[in-house]
């Protein structure tokens, strides 16, 4: 398989949940002389819209996060990455998070201090490649010159006499020139003259929009979702929920001002607009929210069966004696993984699922296994693998199979309330 097979690309975007569920990145090749792919430069995007809408600290930071969260070979390969980083990064040291060899590249507008210099020197010497990116001739960059390994070119904003003497008085430093910005065979060509190393353009390649379906989104909002069906709402667990989930706060937040026109300060508080627009009110607005990002507007069945089973493991663990939440979780995470194509690992890392429990989603025989195959014996009907986990579990047939129903009548009411705001 694949190492980018986690990753959907910009032409198949139908498997994928709801957009609100993805995070985003693009990438775009950098070739070298021989036309073979040396690297990708990685760009953030916040959809699937292939342009550049974020400020470049917010930008950088949401590539580092999907740089360790799922790792830079699911999205470059065996190429070498190249990052944007910001001055604010660099000397926070925050690229230290990324494999060494990532490349850092530099960002023009980047003051260039001692603070700067030494940042550079010492992510050089801890293994990274350090690029100055739209290089724009200016002597601040001189004291970088020591620890930089690429230099790219804007072919657009440079003259050819410009590009030229910089190579040639550069040609002892161990540098790689990037001609940027290529976009005609001649433009290619003419870089080539010229000593380039590297090349990136439209000629090769736009950048390419890549998805990932996030783990920790689609769990937030299912427990979300369980907890607004609740007859009462636990209102501190209900505003830890919304702290993750900006685009509903600031939803809360737009109406309980809308209502609060007549008071002289605005409501900035989640727990003050709560108390402002009311419980009912509160429940219909996160609903709606919640089932328009799982649905994209349209059915909401994708996500009963994800409700059901983490509903009948948590029942069948209550029986047992087993902590309610985490057999929850582990209902909810035998079904969503599958969903997601994540790992073991992945899942440990998002969520620190204990290691019986991650084994069990791996298929290991221990009593989360034998509970995860009662469940889905109970829904399927096969009446010797319910009788086997039965037994392994001390648990009455008859008993699972009542669960089951009640697990059943509670995923039905979670999506009849649903539907109701979205009517």
């Amino acid at each position: 398989m694949s190492s980018h097979s986690h990753w959907v690309r910009e032409q198949q975007k139908e498997p994928l949940p709801g957009d609100g569920f993805c995070r985003f990145v693009a990438r775009q090749p950098i070739v070298d002389r021989m036309r073979r792919t040396f690297g990708f430069e990685l760009l953030f995007r916040s959809g699937w819209e292939n342009s550049f809408c974020a400020d470049g600290e917010a930008a950088s930071r949401q590539i580092f996060d999907n740089a360790v969260s799922f790792g830079l070979d699911s999205i470059v390969g065996q190429s070498v990455p190249f990052v944007n980083c910001t001055r604010a990064l660099m000397l926070n040291r925050m690229p230290a998070v990324l494999p060494r060899g990532t490349v850092l590249e530099v960002l023009e507008d980047s003051e260039v201090d001692g603070a700067l210099i030494h940042a550079c020197r010492e992510l050089s010497m801890m293994g990274y490649g350090i690029a100055l990116d739209d290089f724009d001739f200016t002597e601040k960059w001189e004291h970088l010159i020591p620890f930089v390994n690429y230099i790219k070119l804007d072919f657009r904003s440079s003259t050819s006499p410009q590009r030229v003497r910089l190579i040639r008085r550069l040609k002892y430093h161990n540098i790689r020139f990037v001609a940027e910005k290529v976009e005609t065979e001649e433009e290619v060509q003419q870089a080539m003259d010229e000593g380039f190393h590297l090349f990136q353009g439209y000629f090769f390649m736009r950048p390419v929009v890549m998805a990932r379906p996030s783990l920790t989104a689609i769990v937030n909002k299912l427990r979300f979702l369980a907890e607004l069906s609740q007859a009462e709402m636990d209102h501190t667990r209900v505003l830890q929920l919304l702290k993750e989930e900006p685009s509903i706060s600031y939803r809360v937040l737009r109406v309980a001002n809308s209502a609060a026109l007549g008071l002289r300060q605005p409501v900035k508080s989640l727990e003050n607009a709560l108390a402002l627009i009311g419980e009912e009110q509160f429940r219909r607005l996160a609903t709606l929210a919640l089932a328009t990002e799982f649905s994209g507007g349209t059915s909401l069945e994708p996500i009963r069966f994800i409700l059901q089973r983490a509903r009948l493991c948590e029942l069948l663990g209550v029986a047992m004696g087993m902590e309610a939440g985490e057999m929850y979780l582990l209902g909810m995470m035998s079904v969503v993984r599958k969903t997601l194509q994540v790992t073991g690992e992945e899942a440990n890392q998002v969520l620190r699922m204990t290691t019986e429990m991650s084994a069990a989603l791996d298929g290991a025989d221990n009593p989360y296994r034998w509970l995860l195959e009662l469940a889905e014996a109970c829904e399927k009907g096969l009446w010797e693998q319910m009788e086997r986990s039965a037994s392994l579990l001390h648990v009455a047939e008859a008993k699972a199979a009542e669960l089951l129903l009640e697990s059943q009548a509670w995923a039905a009411g979670i999506l009849r309330h649903a539907q109701d705001v979205l009517v």
